[in-house]
């Protein structure tokens, strides 16, 4: 029921079609993290960030977009016994940020956003960096379901054709933990968390995007 309600929401802010309203796509890379009170060292990882998206201009330089993207996050740690694992974490997520326009002359436009992103997990594994062992574990019974932050980032505009051309940077760190309470044995061992973790979504975001 949530999954529905999450992409009905995307569908009805799409299906606006007044000259206000522009849509587009988007594609990128993800560089994230885990912020948090974990004991160990906690190191980056990439993954890509790839969507469709739609604006609304309430006045010339001051819109509200939204879209619908697949997003991958997740954070490079020790497993055991000094073994690294890349963790990727893979969402459907749903931004809605405020857009502003700086006063700035050409070319193309310099703006700023800031909003909140609802995401949605859909796949969670494990991969060992390391060659002895290779094959990913899924994570699904670690990692909470549900996703929430914000957003903040930057961006520049310029005219190409029908069209204009963005670049983007952004910022997003989640609000909910991603810890969780378990007790289950992966790769032979036994993980346990009793959920009191602070842990959160770490990510920036460099785009490149086509609105029509």
């Amino acid at each position: 029921m949530k999954k529905i309600i999450f992409i009905l929401f995307v569908i009805v802010f799409f299906i606006e079609t007044p000259a206000q309203f522009r849509y587009g796509i988007e594609a990128g890379i993800n560089i994230a993290t885990i912020k948090g009170n974990y004991p160990q060292k906690l190191s980056s990882t990439t993954g890509i960030l790839i969507g469709i998206n739609g604006s609304y201009n309430f006045f010339d330089d001051l819109s509200i977009e939204s879209g619908l993207y697949l997003s991958q996050k997740g954070v490079t740690r020790i497993l055991f016994n000094d073994i690294q694992g890349i963790e990727t974490y893979t969402y459907l997520e749903v931004p809605l940020n405020l857009k502003y326009n700086l006063p700035i002359t050409e070319p193309g436009k310099t703006f700023i956003f800031g909003g909140l992103y609802g995401a949605n997990l859909l796949s969670a594994g494990v991969r060992p960096d390391n060659e002895g062992q290779s094959s990913s574990v899924n994570l699904g019974d670690m990692i909470p379901s549900w996703d929430y932050g914000i957003n903040i980032g930057l961006g520049q505009s310029f005219n190409i054709s029908t069209g204009v051309m963005n670049i983007k940077v952004k910022y997003s760190l989640g609000l909910a933990t991603l810890d969780k309470a378990y007790n289950v044995i992966k790769y032979g061992e036994q993980f346990i968390s009793d959920g009191s973790n602070k842990l959160n979504n770490s990510v920036i975001s460099i785009t490149v995007g086509y609105t029509y």
